[in-house]
């Protein structure tokens, strides 16, 4: 037992006298070389890893940060970007709403000889067996059935339907739908019936028309006035093809009308036009010549009193 704890004690000396020799050379490092240097070398791979991880650690959550903020701000661009977006299409949407209106408005201020009301297309209905639109003008703003509709490029079609608030419009390309046309070149003059081709939408039909009449390729096709729904000299297309109709008798051309009722946003009514027959009942028309007109003469406008040559001029 005795042996045993003096080996206890001496192992106690020894590790305090040990200590006390590190503690020695520690604080005298810098002076004694040999210890010094061994504990640099030591020190260094941990003094190495602890800068590194503060280096990590301090530029790690600065980065962090920077990501942070500029995720931010690229989302803050983006709502700008599809706020601006915004903002430009309800600008061109004005901007063209803007021409097309200033555009209709020099038309009415040109056409004075017409009572012209404005509306709005609410609805259309195109492309089908029932070639329509509908308006926001109704009974409460005077239109009534059978008053034609135009846009600045020409004839739209006629009111078919009224009700308080709104009306129906039944389009030039409905099959439905007749007009009495005329040729405009001075040197043709010829008019008949056109109507909706069932089988084509983008086209009116010309036709009975005389085997030896003069009608082209490219001639102009205005309203003839004939029957009184629509004015005399509005502009309906221009024929596209001049072909034999089925029985081999009579010529049928294709018009292609100046309108394009796709994009027909706002019309006008004319109210002041006398309604004398149901647009239906002009297929029952026959099919007349007008006479031919010199191009060199002045044409007589209407309400003139037309100048006839004396004899031997």
């Amino acid at each position: 037992m005795f042996f045993f704890g003096k080996r206890k004690i001496i192992t106690a000396v020894c590790f305090f006298v040990f200590m006390a020799v590190c503690g020695w050379f520690w604080r005298n490092r810098e002076t004694v070389s040999f210890v010094s240097q061994p504990l640099s070398t030591a020190e260094a791979p941990f003094q190495y890893g602890t800068s590194q991880i503060s280096l990590l650690a301090r530029y790690g959550g600065a980065t962090i940060g920077q990501i942070i903020n500029h995720w931010k701000e690229v989302d803050t661009l983006r709502h700008e970007n599809a706020n601006l977006k915004a903002e430009q299409a309800a600008y061109s949407e004005i901007l063209a709403e803007n021409i097309r209106l200033k555009g209709m408005l020099n038309f009415k201020q040109t056409y004075t000889q017409y009572s012209m009301l404005g509306a709005k297309v609410i609805a259309k209905d195109y492309n089908s067996w029932t070639n329509t639109i509908t308006i926001d003008r109704g009974s409460s703003d005077g239109v009534n059935k059978f008053m034609p509709v135009i846009v600045p490029q020409g004839v739209v079609g006629f009111v078919s339907s009224v009700s308080r608030y709104t009306s129906q419009v039944q389009l030039l390309v409905d099959p439905r739908t007749a007009i009495g046309g005329i040729v405009q070149r001075p040197e043709s003059r010829v008019a008949s019936i056109l109507k909706g081709d069932g089988n084509n939408s983008d086209f009116l039909v010309f036709g009975n028309i005389p085997k030896e009449a003069d009608v082209i390729k490219g001639d102009t096709i205005v309203t003839s006035g004939y029957g009184g729904v629509y004015p005399k000299g509005l502009l309906i297309g221009t024929v596209s093809q001049v072909s034999a109709d089925g029985s081999g008798v009579s010529l049928a051309a294709l018009v292609k009308p100046a309108v394009d009722f796709t994009k027909v946003e706002e019309v006008f009514i004319i109210t002041n036009s006398v309604q004398k027959v149901n647009p239906g009942d002009i297929n029952n028309q026959i099919p007349i010549k007008e006479p031919a007109m010199n191009p060199n003469e002045q044409q007589v406008s209407d309400g003139d009193t037309p100048v006839v040559p004396a004899k031997g001029e």
